[in-house]
């Protein structure tokens, strides 16, 4: 472990302790590394004076000047805005192009330069990548780049089945925040997206780190500053009100108060004043949802008022018990209440009930007899640089033309996709119910690097990827982030498809280490993986010689027949 990491786990371990203790923690836990120490102290006593993530920070009611249609912002003029979308504490929101990367950005401004700390933290939601939460793409001295969403705020009533489906997106994003120690603290309708490919959660503007486990464990800060309460009164839990430390439980509190309108079309405290919200917080009870909207069914009444408890004990514990509940109350939902048998004294209506089912169950076979060969989508990238045969590459070729022909002779219908920067095709993929995806590992990442077009007039390392360790790791992560998401939104979609992954020279520690990774970041996608490794023979890797022809046969023969 090197000394960042080791300086990290300390800070974050001595911060869940109570001020006293951590002295005495930090000597017993690192009696070796004075310096460590040293640098440890100084952090906690830099969260001590500085208020929580994001909240209060230099961006907090500043609005940067007004940007006009083409005006150039970030470094070397990185971003073109292209219109104004919003404003608020965090400063003026812009939809703008990133000319780097050429796509579509929401950009956060602020006059005021971020602190270390916000830098720090930003970059730990960053990590937040999953398919139901806005993905942070980077942070400068003075804006936020984020994913920009074409979507509308949820908006109730809503049918009981588009609910379920809803609110089971929004409780696995929270759960993966929450496996971070990230608590939103601001959950509300008008952070929740509804975009075509379903929610999004966004602005985790005064998000804040807590101890990952709920309980006695102490909250980063009690309060934003002092005297106020973070978020939006209406969503404010009953322990927020009080001045106790917000962590998990509040999210979920939140949430159950954001379906309940939802589902209901009513908020659930329609107080006409703050004061009457707040008491209304604290001491009374909703009515039940049933009474709103009787075709809710009772077991979504009862994990809504379990979410609504005044006492954190009392509700759902996590994010991830209370996602499986909704998942087990959609599948009773959709299931509905088993068929009444037939009476005896109707054996005429039971024999024609019996002729038009066999008849239907004929004309459904004969309508899908085309789709009963499988689908195999060979995804790829037409960068140069991803193409691994010369000869392949000479002709503006890539792999998924070379593995269609080795693939040539197998039962399956190949569909061919060329990944690009802005590749965003996964609605149209999901639609051919794809049996195997044989996908490019380095796709996004060789597919980034070709859209990378240096600015002739600069001449600062900056202008080129391959000079420029940095920026070429950047892209080298962003796209190996980009193609998890996408295998992650597949799997959650796409139940029965299973994905072979490959990459040129790619040792077996490494395939495992991305694997334990990838499931760890997206527990549907575990045991539907396979790694291959396209190895070198006569120090020439393509799809073209004869024994990785062999192998990459056997393997997909083995899938299909295994489906």
């Amino acid at each position: 472990m090197d000394n960042w990491a080791r300086i990290e786990e300390l800070f974050q371990s001595a911060l869940a302790l109570p001020k006293p203790d951590r002295a005495a923690y930090l000597l017993s836990a690192c009696p070796d590394n004075e310096q460590i120490r040293i640098e440890v102290q100084q952090l906690l006593e830099s969260d001590d004076s500085q208020p929580g993530f994001l909240e209060n920070s230099p961006l907090a009611g500043l609005s940067s000047p007004k940007q006009k249609p083409g005006a150039r912002v970030g470094d070397d003029g990185r971003f073109e805005i292209l219109e104004h979308v919003g404003s608020g504490g965090m400063g003026d929101v812009y939809k703008a192009r990133d000319t780097r990367l050429n796509r579509t950005v929401a950009l956060k401004l602020s006059r005021a330069k971020f602190s270390e700390r916000f830098n720090r933290e930003a970059r730990a939601v960053a990590a937040l990548t999953h398919p139901n939460i806005c993905t942070l793409y980077d942070v400068g001295p003075t804006y936020l780049v984020l994913e920009f969403l074409d979507g509308k705020p949820l908006q109730g009533p809503l049918r009981v089945d588009v609910a379920l489906r809803y609110a089971i997106q929004v409780a696995d994003a929270l759960n993966a925040a929450h496996r971070k120690g990230i608590v939103h603290r601001d959950i509300k309708p008008a952070n929740i997206l509804v975009t075509p490919s379903g929610v999004k959660i966004v602005d985790f503007g005064i998000a804040r780190f807590t101890p990952a486990k709920t309980g006695d464990q102490p909250a980063l800060q009690t309060l934003t500053v002092e005297h106020q309460i973070p978020g939006t009164l209406r969503y404010i839990s009953p322990e927020q009100l009080e001045g106790k430390p917000a962590d998990a439980r509040s999210d979920i509190y939140a949430f159950g108060l954001v379906f309940y309108e939802a589902i209901s079309g009513t908020a659930a405290f329609p107080a006409t004043s703050s004061v009457s919200l707040m008491a209304a917080i604290l001491k009374d009870d909703p009515p039940p949802l049933s009474s709103l909207q009787p075709s809710v069914p009772p077991a979504l009444d009862r994990l809504i008022r379990k979410c609504l408890a005044k006492d954190p004990d009392a509700r759902w514990q996590t994010a991830a018990d209370l996602h499986d509940e909704l998942q087990w109350i959609a599948q009773q939902s959709l299931a509905g209440p088993a068929p009444a048998k037939p009476a005896r004294r109707w054996p005429v209506a039971a024999a024609l009930l019996t002729v038009l089912a066999l008849g239907a169950a004929i004309w459904f076979a004969r309508q899908h007899a085309g789709h009963a060969t499988p689908v195999v989508l060979l995804m790829d990238t037409a960068a140069p640089s991803g193409v691994y045969d010369e000869d392949t590459r000479k002709n503006g070729g890539t792999n998924a033309d070379d593995l269609s022909n080795a693939l040539a002779n197998l039962p399956a219908v190949f569909h061919k996709e060329m990944i690009g920067a802005a590749w965003s095709r996964e609605e149209q993929v999901i639609r051919q119910l794809p049996d195997i995806i044989l996908i490019h590992r380095s796709a996004f990442a060789h597919a980034l690097k070709s859209e990378f077009t240096p600015d002739p007039n600069i001449t600062t390392p900056q202008s080129d990827p391959f000079t420029d360790k940095v920026f070429y790791t950047r892209l080298i992560n962003l796209g190996r982030d980009k193609l998890e998401a996408m295998l992650g939104i597949f799997a959650k979609t796409m139940p029965n498809t299973h994905f072979v992954v490959y990459s040129r020279d790619w040792s077996k520690s490494s395939q495992q280490r991305w694997l334990d990774a990838a499931y760890l970041r997206f527990p549907n996608l575990a045991g539907r993986i396979t790694t291959f490794e396209l190895e070198r023979v006569d120090g020439k890797a393509s799809f073209r010689v004869p024994q990785t022809i062999d192998r990459i046969q056997t393997l997909v023969r083995a899938r299909l027949a295994a489906r």
